[in-house]
C-alpha cells in the first residue's frame, strides 16, 4: 500500500507538470502523449508499458492544435491519466500493460480528454482575471504584481495531479476487473485495441491538409485492420 502512494505521488507530480506545460509555460511538446506516457512509465516501473500508450494516442490526437483560442481535446490530461492507471494495473495483475487492459483503462477514462478542455477555458477564464488584477495592482505601483499571473498555474497543475494520483490509487480495480473477465471478452477487448491503433492511424493521416486526406485515411484503416487479421490468422 506504501509503495502504491508513492506511485501516485510521481504520478501526480509528473501529471500536474505536464499540464502546466502544455500551454502554460515552456511549452515544448514534452506533454505530447508519445513523450508524456513513456516518461510516466518510466517513473512508475514499466516504459514500454508507457510506449504502448502513448503511441496510439498522439496518433489520435496528432491533428489537434492548440495555438491561441484554439482549444482541441486535452490529449495530455488522458494520457496521464491512462498511464497512471494502467501501468500500476497491470503490476498489480501481472500481465504488465497488454491489449485488454489498455483497451479497458482507454475506455474508462477517455472522457478525460472532453473534460481537459472544459479544465483549459476554465484556467483561461481563471487567467484573465488574475491579468486584470495583476495589471490593477501594477497601476497602483505594486512591485509584486508581476507575481500574480503564477497563480494560474495552480489550476491546471492541481486538477491534472489529483486525477493522475487517483489513477494510481484506483488501479488494483481495473487489474481485478482485468482478471474477472472472460476468454472471450478478453478477446474482444484485444481486438478493440487493434482497432484503436487503425483509427489512430487514419486519424493522423486526416491531419495532413491535403484534400485526398479523407480518403486516404480510410483507406489506411482498412489497410492497418486487413493485416491485422491477417496476421492473427497466420499465427
Amino acid at each position: 500500500m506504501l509503495r502504491l502512494f508513492g506511485l501516485a505521488a510521481l504520478a501526480a507530480l509528473a501529471g500536474g507538470v505536464a499540464s502546466v506545460e502544455r500551454k502554460g509555460a515552456l511549452q515544448l511538446m514534452l506533454s505530447r502523449p508519445i513523450v508524456l506516457a513513456p516518461l510516466m512509465g518510466w517513473l512508475l516501473g514499466d516504459v514500454e508499458g508507457g510506449l504502448m500508450l502513448g503511441v496510439p494516442l498522439e496518433l489520435l490526437f496528432l491533428g489537434g492544435v492548440n495555438l491561441g483560442g484554439s482549444l482541441p481535446d486535452n490529449e495530455t490530461l488522458l494520457a496521464a491519466a491512462l498511464t497512471s492507471m494502467v501501468i500500476p494495473a497491470g503490476m498489480a495483475a501481472g500481465t504488465g500493460v497488454d491489449a485488454p487492459l489498455a483497451a479497458l483503462g482507454l475506455t474508462l477514462l477517455f472522457p478525460l480528454a472532453l473534460y481537459g478542455r472544459r479544465l483549459e477555458r476554465a484556467s483561461e477564464a481563471r487567467n484573465q482575471q488574475l491579468l486584470d488584477a495583476a495589471l490593477a495592482r501594477a497601476a497602483q505601483g505594486d512591485a509584486a504584481a508581476a507575481r500574480v499571473n503564477l497563480r494560474g498555474l495552480l489550476l491546471p497543475f492541481g486538477a491534472a495531479a489529483g486525477i493522475c494520483a487517483l489513477g494510481v490509487l484506483v488501479s488494483p480495480l481495473l487489474a481485478w476487473v482485468r482478471s474477472i473477465c472472460a476468454p472471450g471478452t478478453l478477446s474482444a477487448l484485444e481486438g478493440s485495441w487493434h482497432a484503436i491503433w487503425a483509427v489512430g492511424a487514419a486519424s493522423a493521416m486526416r491531419a495532413i491538409r491535403d484534400e485526398r486526406a479523407a480518403a486516404i485515411a480510410a483507406v489506411s484503416a482498412a489497410a492497418i485492420i486487413a493485416l491485422i487479421v491477417t496476421a492473427r490468422g497466420l499465427l
